[in-house]
């Protein structure tokens, strides 16, 4: 089993998420079960919908109050009504929201069973909010547990395993736009792309420059996004994590023993350094007039070469510039 959850704001629009068919499934059926949780108007969605969120406007701190969650069956797998409500139970349990409201609701337009589940983190009592903090470990742990004793498909969280149970690999995983892409347009995914013609250079490379000239290779980019680092070709884009073993960014930096660097500072960093070792007065006309243009170029993009190059370097090539500019050499 697998869980996939998230906070929203309107009781009433996960509400009609839930009864909603989706376009391409209008001949499936969308609700086959619902099943309520301290709730006085249980008979529909949209008036347990308003009684939860009458409840929780009795905390007003609370931005988020209801928690959106599904649980989902392997396909082989053929969960009956009573243990699909079992196991949804026993992790509300495990989240200590067992007193909450909660509406349970089983689809039937998918070809695995699954069923969600929409709760009010405001107590009907106390109207204090439930803070779930790093929940999902324990909601791992419970469907771990459940697996084997119902004898359902066992599918290991990154979270939490069973002792002889061993993590999954993260690249195993598709993020919800592949598979969609996968399962419905019958594309294959850009993170297995990626994966086929990157991997061993995420395994070989030995410096952040290495790895960013393998990539380049291949037509591919690395950047930051966000805490992490993707992948682009630049129109799509895959998580580092998803491509290879140990490529997270913190990994990555570990490995290379040095913080993250782009290409572009990089490549400053090499034009910089052929500065550095320049002597101008062994420059034939031709290479006067080249790293003229190239230290011109520099110092417009304001990386303070003065510091880099010693002030004595930096006026020795200033002046090569100036001589340059008036023999109308550099095309400045």
């Amino acid at each position: 089993m697998i869980c996939a959850s998230q906070l929203a704001h309107s009781f009433e629009n996960v509400a009609r998420y839930l009864e909603s068919p989706k376009s391409h499934r209008e001949n499936r059926i969308r609700v086959v079960w619902t099943e309520g949780r301290h709730i006085i108007c249980n008979e529909n969605l949209s008036t347990a919908a308003r009684e939860m969120k009458l409840v929780a406007s009795g905390n007003s701190a609370v931005r988020r109050p209801v928690l959106h969650m599904s649980i989902s069956w392997a396909p082989e797998d053929d969960p009956s009504r009573s243990q699909m409500a079992e196991v949804s139970d026993r992790v509300l349990k495990k989240l200590n929201l067992q007193e909450h409201q909660a509406m349970l609701v089983a689809h039937g337009d998918e070809h695995y069973a699954h069923v969600h589940t929409m709760i009010n983190r405001v107590h009907p009592i106390t109207r204090r909010a439930n803070h779930l903090g790093l929940y999902y470990r324990r909601v791992q742990e419970t469907l771990r547990k459940a697996e084997r004793e119902m004898n359902f498909r066992e599918t290991p969280g990154y979270y939490y395993q069973l002792p002889e149970q061993s993590p999954p690999d993260r690249r195993e995983s598709l993020s919800k736009q592949a598979h969609k892409a996968t399962q419905g347009r019958g594309e294959v995914p850009f993170q297995l792309i990626v994966q086929d013609v990157a991997e061993t250079d995420f395994d070989h490379a030995k410096s952040w420059e290495d790895l960013h000239v393998r990539l380049e290779k291949n037509g591919l980019r690395l950047t930051r996004w966000r805490s992490g680092l993707v992948v682009t070709d630049e129109h799509e884009y895959a998580k580092c994590s998803s491509v290879a073993r140990n490529s997270s960014l913190r990994q990555l930096e570990a490995r290379f023993g040095e913080s993250w660097r782009n290409a572009e500072d990089i490549s400053l960093d090499r034009q910089i350094q052929k500065l550095e070792h320049v002597k101008i007065a062994d420059l034939t006309a031709n290479g006067r007039q080249k790293i003229g243009q190239e230290f011109a170029r520099l110092d417009v993009k304001g990386v303070n070469l003065k510091a880099r190059l010693g002030r004595a370097a930096y006026n020795s090539f200033k002046v090569l510039v100036a001589d340059e500019k008036q023999r109308g050499d550099l095309g400045l």
